[in-house]
């Protein structure tokens, strides 16, 4: 009867966990704010021609950061990434943490924190965050897709 405890117990642990991990649900955004326009740095917020969603699917091709969400206020969500690197006294944590908050059709970066030495500039965060689409050649939203479209720091495809 012993020999089964352990593998048995082993069991009930996995189905608390695997029922825990159904029964919670990770906060995250909406499809709906996701898919909005993700707004330029320049003082008339032109739409960047690229969605919130193809902005961070194409940065995450060249991270390896932990991703959390969480909403401080209807209408704004903040992602926090999270990565342990080699520093010269050992590993260091480096963190940014971005909230994006909804202005009718579009979506903002209205905050930046991060770890010491990374930039917290809000224009500067925004060009550096649509650097990764325009490299990957990203779909831009439909808008954008007719001849003459016009948006921050977008550079249309060669036809």
């Amino acid at each position: 009867m012993r020999a089964l405890a352990g593998p048995a117990m082993l069991l009930v642990i996995y189905g608390g966990f695997m029922i825990h991990r159904m029964a919670t649900k990770e906060d995250a955004p909406s499809r709906e704010f996701t898919e909005l326009e993700f707004a330029g740095a320049d003082d008339d917020y032109t739409g960047a021609c690229y969605s919130l969603s193809t902005i961070l699917v194409s940065n995450r091709a060249y991270s390896r950061a932990t991703r959390t969400w969480t909403s401080p206020k209807e209408g704004a969500w903040t992602l926090t990434l999270d990565d342990v690197v080699d520093g010269y006294g050992g590993p260091v944590r480096v963190f940014q943490k971005f909230t994006f908050e909804k202005y009718g059709d579009q979506v903002r970066l209205v905050w930046v924190e991060a770890s010491e030495h990374l930039s917290t500039d809000l224009k500067h965060n925004i060009d550096e965050l649509l650097e990764a689409p325009r490299s990957l050649r990203s779909t831009p939203i439909e808008r954008c897709q007719k001849e003459g479209a016009k948006g921050y720091l977008y550079v249309p495809p060669k036809r």
